[in-house]
């Protein structure tokens, strides 16, 4: 959460999500649990971001599912540790199936997202994500 919040343009709008929503922030790792403490210090190493490093190791203890589109350093962490994962475009797939979200609104976000090349995504369309990369099991996550 540190990381987000050092992002002036959305602070306010986390610490809204926060009050409002019910969503708990969740201290973690803390070094009450050396065990885990160790595993998110290792993997911070191979791992750039902290945040990512944390969810990765509470999601494994936890049996949680961790949403990321940083597959590169994600994916061989999980796969590794048998974690569910969910990138942005699957979220979108699993908006879509569920009738939250259309087609087109999935391409025109993600033209958004990547409107200024600060952001990546795998594919330039959700059918293009569909057809290559979505697991159907994601779908029961």
């Amino acid at each position: 959460m540190s990381e987000l919040k050092e992002n002036r343009t959305i602070l306010n709008a986390i610490d809204s999500i926060l009050l409002f929503s019910g969503i708990q922030e969740i201290p973690f790792p803390t070094t009450s649990n050396p065990k885990l403490f160790q595993e998110f210090l290792s993997l911070k190493k191979q791992i750039k971001g902290e945040g990512e490093s944390a969810c990765l190791v509470y999601c494994r203890h936890h049996s949680e599912i961790i949403a990321n589109s940083n597959t590169t350093d994600i994916k061989p962490y999980c796969e590794q540790h048998g974690i569910a994962y969910l990138t942005t475009l699957d979220i979108f797939c699993v908006a879509i199936a569920k009738g939250l979200m259309t087609e087109s609104e999935a391409n025109q976000l993600i033209v958004k997202i990547t409107h200024n090349q600060e952001s990546h995504v795998c594919c330039a369309s959700i059918e293009e994500h569909r057809r290559l990369h979505f697991d159907p099991v994601k779908m029961n996550y």
